[in-house]
Formats: C-alpha cells, sequence, structure tokens
C-alpha cells in the first residue's frame, strides 16, 4: 500500500480484513474523504501488519561506515611507502590469510616491514622461504 491517506469516518467497514469500526481512523488511497467512496478503506491493524511486512521484505544490510582514517595515528609503515595503487603490478595475491598473533609479534613483524621497506605479506613470504630452507637442511 502506497502513500495511504489517514482519516477519521464515522462507519466504516475494513476492505482487507472486514472488520466493522465506529469512529475510527481509516487509510484509503483517496486523496479526501470526500472521494473516498470509490476507493478501498482499511483500518490501523491491516495498515500496520502491511507496514511490518514491508520492512522486513526491504531490510537491506546497510553498508558499514569506517569514517575517516585519523591523519596523526597512521602507521609509520603506511607513511613510508607512501604507495600509488594505480602503479601497483599485479601480484596474484588474491587469496585472504588472516590469524590472531601476539602483540609483541605483530610489533616486530610491523619494525621489520618498516626497516626492510616491504609489505607485510612480502616479509612473511620471505620468513616461509628461510622456514623451507632450514627444514630442509
Amino acid at each position: 500500500m502506497n502513500q495511504l491517506n489517514r482519516f477519521l469516518k464515522v462507519n466504516f467497514a475494513c476492505d482487507k480484513c472486514g472488520g466493522e469500526f465506529q469512529h475510527d481512523t481509516a487509510y484509503s488511497l483517496a486523496p479526501s474523504l470526500d472521494q473516498a467512496e470509490g476507493y478501498s478503506t482499511y483500518c490501523v491493524n491491516c495498515v500496520r501488519v502491511e507496514k511490518e511486512k514491508t520492512k522486513t521484505k526491504n531490510k537491506t544490510k546497510k553498508p558499514k561506515s569506517w569514517g575517516t582514517a585519523p591523519i596523526n595515528e597512521i602507521s609509520d609503515n603506511t607513511q613510508s611507502l607512501n604507495l600509488d595503487k594505480r602503479t601497483l603490478k599485479k601480484t596474484g595475491r588474491v587469496h585472504l590469510f588472516a590469524t590472531r598473533v601476539k602483540k609483541e609479534w605483530i610489533e616486530q613483524l610491523k619494525s621489520i616491514a618498516y626497516e626492510e621497506r616491504k609489505h607485510y605479506n612480502e616479509v612473511l613470504e620471505k620468513a616461509l622461504e628461510c622456514y623451507e630452507r632450514e627444514r630442509k637442511k
């Protein structure tokens, strides 16, 4: 039901549920009470149920608003690389890898990446190469 108008009617029957009402609020698509004769009339309960149905049907996930990045708190590693994403070549790194680590470990990874001027994933790839070499010995 779109753009229903609310009217105070003395006696009416709801066209949806068939209920009879006296001195109650009626909802109709009619532009005015005088012109309501040719239009369907609905009670408060039927309008409420219809609104709830449309709310649940049209419920879409709102995108999260992360806000703006705090300029003063950007890590040294991010600032030092000054990357232009348009000039980055495709690396083939398309798979997501997420894990939980200790605070000390991530701080050590960040400091190594900063010193080497590399991304975290590049440092991890080098670490895996070193591990493979040591394991084969």
